[in-house]
């Protein structure tokens, strides 16, 4: 890869950092300013958000050749399927209120008390709501139907970032 498209990799391991910055915060202001407690499975997106952010931060800062690009978009695009896959979930249980209702005391909502993360950022990782439908959405999409189209946007970025090293 040649020093362009390594700068050009890190810029882009960059926004994508920022933008999950950006979706982090905004869940904050929905939770905190606007009242949407957020669920067990909103909580999960959440931490698929960190993961891939995190993983773009480290591509960022290591500014990494074709090889280490090709690895941080190899495991950004697992981390962002993996939250695609839980903001799939999240809309499917939304989909019925017999079954969003059963979220609570999930196995997810009984791995996150035990793994107690909302004390470590309570803020941002702590649940309060059931897995309902929330009176929010945005061009007709809900909270966790954002949140999959972002996984998915990120997921390509990804995938792109690994196929232009390639050649």
């Amino acid at each position: 890869m040649s020093a362009s498209r390594s700068s050009l990799s890190r810029r882009v391991f960059a926004l994508i950092f920022l933008i999950c910055v950006g979706l982090l915060v905004y869940a904050l202001y929905l939770q905190h300013w606007q009242g949407l407690d957020p669920c067990p499975w909103c909580v999960v997106q959440r931490l698929g958000f960190v993961l891939v952010g995190l993983i773009a931060l480290i591509g960022a800062i290591h500014g990494p050749g074709a090889r280490g690009a090709a690895t941080y978009s190899a495991l950004g695009l697992v981390a962002a399927a993996a939250g695609a896959a839980a903001a799939a979930y999240h809309v499917y249980l939304l989909s019925d209120p017999v079954r969003a209702a059963r979220c609570v005391g999930s196995p997810v909502e009984t791995l996150l008390d035990r793994l107690q993360l909302g004390k470590l950022v309570p803020s941002l990782l702590q649940y309060d709501g059931p897995c309902t439908l929330k009176p929010w959405s945005f061009l007709g999409l809900s909270i966790p139907e954002w949140s999959f189209v972002w996984f998915v946007i990120l997921a390509i970025v990804f995938l792109a970032i690994a196929l232009t090293g390639r050649r």
